[in-house]
């Protein structure tokens, strides 16, 4: 079967070798066209409209208060002094400045105070962007949860320290007790030796 195959391939390629070779075609002569002038063209980058950040459902809305989270996070000290710098302080400033106060580095205090205000701010927002900041409720409550937690453990913590180092104190003075004891019954377990006066008589 084998050889059977390798001869019809033998066949196979003898006959295409046999085969006449086509004749070389010779290119056609183009016709030279005037040298053309480079044409510079000014790669102009699209206008990326910032829409304005703003309250209501609309999705350039939902997008800017996206941006405006994210952006927030490397520019923070930046972003407070922008808006303590603004002269309007209408809702859009409120929401701004409540999304600031929620930023982890703001203090455990601010933030459960702040935490309060977002949650009657949320029931007045039109309920997309309403559902879109609710995340950031939530996100701050997990934390103040953490922090609390952390808390809590931290002054166990230090009780159970402090309970060691008593318990520790109290060990060592019951242990030199302990030790006082000892000396005193392994005295009164010694044999008692007979003084002899000066006669030898005892």
């Amino acid at each position: 079967m084998k050889t059977g195959l390798l001869l019809l391939t033998s066949l196979a390629l003898l006959g295409c070798q046999l085969l006449p070779q086509p004749e070389p075609t010779q290119p056609q002569q183009v016709s030279e066209l005037p040298p053309e002038q480079p044409v510079q063209a000014e790669l102009v980058a699209p206008a990326v409209e910032t829409p304005a950040l703003s309250i209501d459902e609309s999705a350039k809305t939902l997008q800017a208060w996206v941006k405006y989270r994210a952006d927030i996070v490397g520019r923070l000290n930046e972003e407070r002094d922008a808006l303590n710098a603004e002269a309007t302080q209408d809702d859009v400033w409120q929401l701004k400045r409540t999304m600031l106060q929620l930023h982890p580095d703001t203090p455990y205090l601010n933030r459960l105070r702040i935490q309060m205000q977002l949650s009657e701010q949320l029931a007045s927002l039109p309920t997309p962007l309403a559902e879109l900041l609710s995340w950031d409720l939530v996100f701050n409550q997990k934390l103040l949860e953490a922090e609390s937690a952390v808390s809590a453990l931290t002054r166990l913590n230090a009780q159970q320290h402090d309970n060691i180092e008593r318990l520790q104190k109290i060990n060592k003075e019951l242990q030199k007790k302990i030790d006082a004891l000892t000396q005193i019954e392994a005295q009164l377990n010694q044999p008692n030796q007979a003084q002899e006066d000066n006669n030898g008589q005892f």
